[in-house]
C-alpha cells in the first residue's frame, strides 16, 4: 500500500470515529430532552387516568380494567406489583432513581424511588379511589 492509500484509510477511520461520536451525542441529548418534557403534574394526571388489567399487577385472576390509583391503594393493604410497574414508568420518564413518589391511603403509606432533601419540581394530588376515600400522591423530581 502506498502513502496515498494509507492516508485515505486513516482519513476514513477518523471520519467514522467523528460520525460515531456525533451520533452518540445526538442520541444522548435527545433522551435527556424527552425526560425533561414531562413534569410531575403531567405524570400525576396520567397516573390518575391510567387503567390497567387487575390480573397484570395483582395475583387476582380477573382481567377487569381498574384505575392505577385503586391498585396503588390496594398495594398498601396487600401485595401487588404496582411498585415495579411505577418504578419502570418513572425510570423511563425521569431517569434512574431521579424521583421520589410518596402515596398515602387511610393510615397506610408507600413510596417508590429515592428520597432526597431537595427536588427541583414537586407536585401533589389527591385522587378519589373507587372503594371510597382518596389516595394522596406526591411526586418530586431532581
Amino acid at each position: 500500500m502506498n502513502n496515498r492509500g494509507m492516508t485515505a484509510f486513516v482519513d476514513a477511520m477518523i471520519f467514522l470515529v467523528v460520525i460515531m461520536i456525533a451520533i452518540s451525542v445526538t442520541i444522548t441529548s435527545t433522551n435527556n430532552e424527552n425526560r425533561q418534557d414531562a413534569g410531575p403534574d403531567e405524570l400525576l394526571t396520567l397516573i390518575s387516568r391510567t387503567e390497567v388489567r387487575l390480573s397484570d399487577i395483582t395475583d387476582i385472576e380477573d382481567d377487569t380494567l381498574v384505575y392505577l390509583p385503586d391498585i396503588m391503594a390496594l398495594s398498601l393493604i396487600q401485595e401487588t406489583e404496582v411498585e415495579e410497574y411505577l418504578g419502570e414508568l418513572l425510570d423511563s420518564v425521569f431517569g434512574m432513581k431521579r424521583y421520589f413518589l410518596h402515596y398515602e391511603y387511610d393510615d397506610n403509606e408507600g413510596s417508590i424511588g429515592t428520597e432526597y432533601s431537595f427536588y427541583s419540581i414537586q407536585d401533589s394530588r389527591s385522587i378519589p379511589v373507587s372503594t371510597g376515600g382518596s389516595i394522596n400522591i406526591t411526586l418530586g423530581i431532581l
